[in-house]
């Protein structure tokens, strides 16, 4: 599958050339980063801001774990997907944490929509999909850091020449 990936022209890659990479994955960790902003904003702010009429009848405590499990997750999701340091195995670890914070959020709140509004399925059946491809992503970071590593130990080992 190497060549359903976009190749970066530049290196160090550029900012563009990692969206380019993983477009889908920087969009999700974007969504959640703003659905956990606009959540700790409608918690902040005594003008009734209420981003999501579900969220409001939702219990302070769940809201709060929703906005803080989006807003962390997706930042984390964020700098790992445009991790430049030398140990590309501490960029893998912070994205797969704010992945799986990102699933819990996406996937608490899509419960508590279905719990609330059962009839709106778009309104609980994208936000399930993205916990759930957030959890995916988590997964795909695990293969790829094993495969590397088994390719690690064989170049290691003189049995990749």
């Amino acid at each position: 599958m190497p060549t359903h990936v976009y190749k970066p022209l530049r290196n160090p890659p550029s900012w563009w050339d990692r969206m380019m990479v993983h477009p889908m994955d920087t969009v999700v960790a974007a969504v959640a980063v703003m659905f956990g902003v606009l959540v700790a904003l409608s918690l902040l702010t005594p003008l009734g801001f209420i981003p999501s009429k579900s969220m409001d009848k939702m219990p302070w405590a769940i809201v709060v774990l929703v906005s803080g499990f989006l807003g962390t997750g997706g930042l984390l999701a964020l700098v790992g997907l445009n991790f430049s340091g030398d140990n590309v195995s501490k960029g893998w670890a912070i994205e797969r944490l704010g992945w799986l914070l990102s699933s819990g959020g996406f996937v608490t709140y899509a419960i508590t929509v279905s719990w609330h509004y059962p009839g709106s399925i778009f309104s609980w059946s994208v936000p399930l999909a993205l916990g759930m491809a957030s959890a995916l992503r988590c997964l795909s970071i695990a293969l790829i850091e094993k495969s590397t590593r088994r390719t690690i130990a064989e170049v290691k080992g003189g049995r990749g020449e």
